[in-house]
């Protein structure tokens, strides 16, 4: 992904904070493709059952990540949302997580880079956390039952679009962004339509301070889902052609 997104940087603390969530995910991420890897020596390559296994563990512990990390209240990534985020992808994987030091192992016999990947998800979680923050400064000024029904709308839209983002990736295996930007782009421009009804609810506001925060974070979604659809179909047309 292009390393200048469309969101605005969100402060340095919750930055790094998020920063730590991405990292999670793209060890799990890396783990699955390491999985994948028969050209290597661990142990754990010898039973294709157990490789099965742990294949499906690290899948549904990075798609609990993800999930719960999306639903963070606010919009606002804490080191307890890390914490929860943590404990729902354990609980995914009981068995890889007593595998823990052979995955270790597994991994570090070849690193595989996954920075465009981790960069869309980047993109896609902090497009949901911002909706959120729009939506808790959007509310209080304009009607409260439209803003909720829009934003949850948009925001059950983007958790789908970033688990099958992931889960295009890792079908394609490679680290690559094409396959799971492909997945996704039509899930983004039915998001950003949907999106633009902040936009109606924005004509109603009183210019209040807290209100134009609103108005200008709920127009920031719609121009940066709009942003990264765009970027994201024009990288598809490229690989297609």
């Amino acid at each position: 992904m292009d390393h200048q997104t469309a969101m605005a940087p969100p402060a340095s603390a919750a930055n790094d904070v998020l920063e730590k969530a991405l990292d999670d995910l793209d060890g799990l991420f890396e783990a699955y493709r390491a999985l994948a890897d028969r050209g290597r020596t661990s142990k754990l390559l010898r039973n294709a059952t157990a490789v099965k296994g742990l294949t499906r563990e690290l899948a549904a512990a990075a798609d609990a990540y993800l999930a719960t990390l999306m639903a963070t209240a606010h919009g606002d990534v804490d080191t307890e949302r890390i914490a929860s985020c943590r404990t729902a992808a354990q609980a995914a994987m009981p068995r890889a997580v007593s595998r823990e030091k052979d995955l270790a192992a597994l991994v570090s016999e070849k690193r595989l880079p996954n920075t465009g990947v981790r960069d869309d998800l980047g993109q896609l979680v902090n497009l949901s956390l911002h909706c959120r923050a729009a939506l808790d400064a959007l509310g209080p000024t304009v009607d409260k039952r439209a803003a909720d029904a829009i934003g949850n709308k948009v925001l059950v839209e983007l958790r789908q679009a970033t688990l099958l983002y992931l889960s295009s990736a890792r079908q394609g295996g490679d680290g690559s962004t094409e396959q799971p930007r492909a997945a996704v782009v039509s899930y983004l421009e039915e998001t950003e339509a949907h999106a633009k009804g902040f936009e109606a609810l924005a004509n109603e506001s009183t210019g209040g301070s807290a209100d134009t925060l609103g108005v200008s974070m709920s127009k920031d979604v719609v121009t940066a889902l709009h942003q990264t659809h765009l970027k994201w179909t024009t990288s598809s047309d490229r690989s297609a052609g």
